[in-house]
């Protein structure tokens, strides 16, 4: 009869160990699982980074490129046409000329 008028709490060592001992194996999955989630986060990270600066490395000799490439283009209508540069060299220069007064 005791056992009827109980207040849902488990009252049996028994049962109470066997629950405390399943939290803990449960606890410590859980942390193992965190622990394997955390060493694949940084692995991953690890990646990305590598990633970026490979990207960033590519993106700068891209630049580099281009702008030997602008330069070089530059130089061959300059000499090309080297009248039209010197006029429109002077006409820069006279807008300036202007700008300052």
């Amino acid at each position: 009869m005791a056992d009827e008028k109980s207040t849902g709490k488990r009252t049996l060592g028994v049962v109470e160990g066997r629950d405390s001992i399943s939290e803990e194996a449960k606890a410590a999955a859980a942390e193992a699982t965190i622990n394997e989630q955390i060493e694949a986060l940084k692995a991953e990270i690890s990646r990305l980074r590598e990633s970026a600066g490979l990207i960033a490395e590519g993106t700068g000799q891209i630049a580099v490129a281009k702008a030997e490439s602008l330069r070089e283009e530059a130089r061959r209508t300059i000499q090309a046409n080297p009248l039209v540069t010197l006029a429109g060299a002077a006409f820069i220069g006279y807008l300036f000329g202007l700008r300052h007064r």
